[in-house]
This record gives structure tokens, C-alpha cells and sequence, in this order.
């Protein structure tokens, strides 16, 4: 018999020569990936900047460990930090673009709000000097109307100013005048402005007195001076002038009218007639025929 003779299957064994810069190298192309998923997300792309620091060292590690080698297993070291670097790129351009967007948006939305804000203030003011202007002039046509009235329609006449006995303090200066309303207004308010003067016709000391003045809070005679009307002190009674200095001149006076209100009663009075004139007129009309 013959000899037989077996033989074994050849065993093949595969070995890397650099398993470490590689492995290095496909977790570094996996955290690049990962980073790079979020990393075109504003402000939430931020999270992918430290794992892509962290893919960018790892692929640097490998690619220092191929070089040892004798520069064998580099490639995927150096595709891992190439994609890690560009994950870190697009987060920080995503982010930093949106973040510059949005402060030119709000700048230019504050100072859209600081122009209206401005036109606003200047039109308050504009219209709040209108309104100022406005009423200085009404204000002016009122004085005017006033002086021209007291020029005209008042009359201050019988003044007198000597010392008085009074019952309570003694001796003290006095005065006393008419008011006379030739006018076709009656007055709530007249202020008449006495001052005293020395001997030498200094005037030295001045009182304000109001003889007619309509008030809630008047005391005594609350009624206004009508047209036609004349206004005196009651007997026995005058003007005080505690105030007055020792250097007055006894009876040496100006007295003034210096201002005047209108009765409201008067313009509600007009406004009655005049409704009233209005429908009589409207009553007494004649009325066409069909």
C-alpha cells in the first residue's frame, strides 16, 4: 500500500501595521460628523464646538503616532481633523453670523425707535409751544379787554385816607372810595390798589382791596357790581391798613383800579337771550303756503 499524505490549509493571518492612528483616526471622522449634524444650528451648533476640539485632538494624536511609525495609517487622522476642523468652522460662522444679524436688526430697530421717539418730542413740543403761543395771546386779549373796560366804564372817586379809630387796635390808617359801573357789564371781581406816599411823595407802602368779589367762600356781600351800579363801604366801617409805616403822610394816597373779572352770569345770561331771540324768530316766521 501506498503512502498517503495529507496536507493542511495554508493559514492566512492580516495584521495592521498601525492600529492605533487608525482607530484614532475613525473616532476623530466620527466626532467630526456628529459636530458638523449640529453645528450649522445658530447658537445650538455652539455644543459641537468642544467635541470637534476633541475629534481635532484625537486625530492629531493618531497622525503623531503614524509619523512615529514610519508614517504608515495617517490618512484617516488626516480626514478626521479635516472634517473636525470644518464642524468647528460652520458652528462658530453659523452663530457668529446670526448673532450679527440679529444686533444690526436691533440696532436698527433702536434707532428707528430713538427717530420716532425724537419726532414725537419735538412735535409735544412744537404743538405744546402752539399751545403756550395760544394762550398768551388770549391770555393778552383779556388784559386788554380788562384795561380797556376799567379805562372806560369804571369810576373811583371819593377816596379818602386818614387815621381811624378802631375798636380793636386803636389808631390805624383807613380808607375809604366809591366804585361807580357805567359799563355794560357786571363784575364778580374789582381790585383797587391804594398806595400811601410820605411827605415828600414817595410812595412807600401800597394795600390791595377787593370791594366787589363774588365767591363760594365770600363773607357778607357776595353780589356783583351790575351796570349802572355804584359800590360803597357801609356806614361806619373803612379799609384797614395795619401795615402802613409811621412815615406816611395822613389823607397823601393814589388809589387805582388794577383789575377786574368778568361776571360769568352775564355770558350764561346772553347765551339764554339769545336762544330765546332765536326761537321767537323761529316761531314768528312765516310759513310758505302749499
Amino acid at each position: 500500500m501506498g503512502t498517503r499524505i495529507t496536507q493542511e490549509p495554508p493559514t492566512v493571518v492580516v495584521t495592521t501595521r498601525n492600529t492605533a492612528s487608525l482607530t484614532l483616526g475613525i473616532v476623530a471622522i466620527v466626532v467630526g460628523v456628529l459636530s458638523l449634524l449640529v453645528g450649522w444650528i445658530p447658537f445650538l451648533g455652539l455644543v459641537g464646538v468642544p467635541t470637534a476640539i476633541i475629534g481635532l485632538v484625537l486625530a492629531g494624536v493618531g497622525f503623531l503616532i503614524g509619523l512615529l511609525k514610519g508614517a504608515t495609517g495617517i490618512g484617516m487622522p488626516l480626514l478626521g481633523s479635516g472634517i473636525c476642523l470644518a464642524a468647528l468652522i460652520v458652528a462658530i460662522l453659523a452663530t457668529g453670523g446670526t448673532s450679527a444679524a440679529m444686533n444690526e436688526a436691533v440696532r436698527d430697530a433702536s434707532e428707528q425707535l430713538t427717530t420716532r421717539e425724537k419726532g414725537q418730542a419735538v412735535e409735544t413740543q412744537q404743538n405744546g409751544q402752539v399751545h403756550a403761543t395760544r394762550e398768551k395771546k388770549q391770555e393778552d386779549v383779556k388784559a386788554k379787554a380788562k384795561a380797556a373796560y376799567i379805562r372806560r366804564h369804571l369810576v373811583l372817586y371819593d377816596v379818602q385816607a386818614k387815621y381811624k379809630d378802631s375798636l380793636l387796635d386803636g389808631k390805624v390808617a383807613g380808607v375809604l372810595f366809591k366804585l361807580r359801573n357805567n359799563g355794560d357789564r357786571s363784575l364778580d371781581e374789582v381790585k383797587v390798589t391804594v398806595y400811601f406816599k410820605d411827605a415828600g411823595g414817595a410812595v412807600i407802602h401800597e394795600e390791595d382791596y377787593y370791594p366787589v368779589l363774588v365767591s363760594d367762600f365770600s363773607v357778607g356781600d357776595n353780589t356783583p357790581l351790575k351796570p349802572g351800579y355804584i359800590w360803597q363801604m357801609e356806614s361806619g366801617k373803612f379799609y384797614e391798613a395795619k401795615s402802613v409805616p409811621s412815615e406816611w403822610q395822613e389823607g397823601a394816597v393814589q388809589a387805582k383800579i388794577t383789575d377786574v373779572q368778568f361776571s360769568t352770569r352775564d355770558a350764561s345770561k346772553q347765551l339764554t337771550t339769545g336762544e330765546k331771540g332765536q326761537a321767537v324768530e323761529t316761531q314768528l316766521s312765516p310759513v310758505g303756503s302749499n
